[in-house]
């Protein structure tokens, strides 16, 4: 693999963990991908691509210092928890959908219903490596380390992962069970003389320029002439979803579907760049962790 496939490959990696909310691994891949960057000799406009992937750190870093406690999971029927998978999937091609769907259940603290869907997944091969650590995070959420090691035990033993994969899926259960105070041993993974790449892997999704954050001025309204700045949480083609906390109800109020925002800047690893675009959606949430945020989508302009 050449340097910058190896690139394109770290990048996308990064993405698809902080997309499913894997920010501790998210950074960690970005900041393998910064060392590569800062350590070539060859790659053109060395720099600009050092600031972007430094932004991205920076986007990432702020989220997880945003991460607070979340409330007890509210019940949830059926209906509502098939709503939910339909109103937080944003990606257009099935895969990721169904892995996104899943997500929001879990966000939403349907942390049992997550991991059925979750469980599912992972026979079919979707994002074996992302869905493994979302269910990880969603045993860590229902305090049940014992039934995390347990799984990582089953999955030792079935043909979804190389010794790679479960070598990352190891340390990211022993980072997640030591970070909510777990002292539950999680055994090493061995190596094995031939290890094959999952066999249940899916074909490549689509790939698309992804975008880790956005700012932009306001022209109108009481926040006129405030440059403000998001963190993007999901994307589906140019259309990127953002969250506002609670206590930003004024903002969100005053970006209503339709309102025009004529200079947006987007921050990738790869490059930073102007565009334009259109709050296309905002959502109150009113259920689970994130009760009383907002979710806003901002479609940008094709060029």
């Amino acid at each position: 693999m050449n340097e910058k496939e190896l690139i394109k490959r770290l990048l996308k990696e990064a993405d698809i963990y902080r997309t499913q909310g894997l920010l501790s691994d998210s950074k960690a891949k970005y900041m393998e991908l910064l060392s590569i960057i800062v350590k070539s000799k060859t790659l053109p406009n060395q720099e600009k691509l050092i600031a972007g992937v430094k932004s991205k750190v920076r986007a990432v870093e702020k989220s997880l210092n945003e991460l607070r406690d979340a409330p007890e999971k509210p019940e949830l029927s059926e209906e509502l928890q098939g709503l939910i998978k339909k109103l937080f999937t944003f990606s257009q091609t099935k895969e990721a959908a169904a892995i996104e769907g899943a997500v929001a259940l879990a966000k939403f603290g349907q942390y049992e219903q997550a991991l059925k869907e979750f469980h599912k997944l992972l026979e079919q091969g979707v994002l074996p490596v992302v869905t493994a650590k979302n269910m990880i995070k969603c045993y860590t959420a229902l305090k049940a380390p014992e039934a995390a090691v347990a799984q990582l035990a089953k999955w030792k033993t079935r043909d979804f992962f190389s010794t790679e994969d479960l070598k990352y899926i190891r340390a990211f259960l022993k980072t997640s069970l030591e970070k909510e105070g777990f002292t539950t041993p999680v055994p090493e993974v061995e190596e094995t003389p031939a290890s094959l790449p999952s066999k249940g892997r899916k074909k490549k999704e689509e790939e698309f320029l992804e975008i880790s954050a956005i700012s932009f001025n306001l022209q109108a309204g009481p926040f006129t002439g405030q440059t403000l700045d998001f963190d993007v949480h999901f994307q589906s083609a140019n259309t990127v979803t953002v969250l506002l906390p609670s206590t930003k109800k004024d903002l969100a109020d005053s970006l209503v579907p339709g309102t025009r925002l004529n200079d947006i800047q987007c921050y990738s690893p790869i490059t930073v760049f102007r565009s334009t675009g259109t709050v296309s959606g905002s959502t109150k949430i009113k259920q689970g962790p994130r009760r009383g945020d907002y979710t806003l989508d901002i479609t940008l302009d094709a060029d």
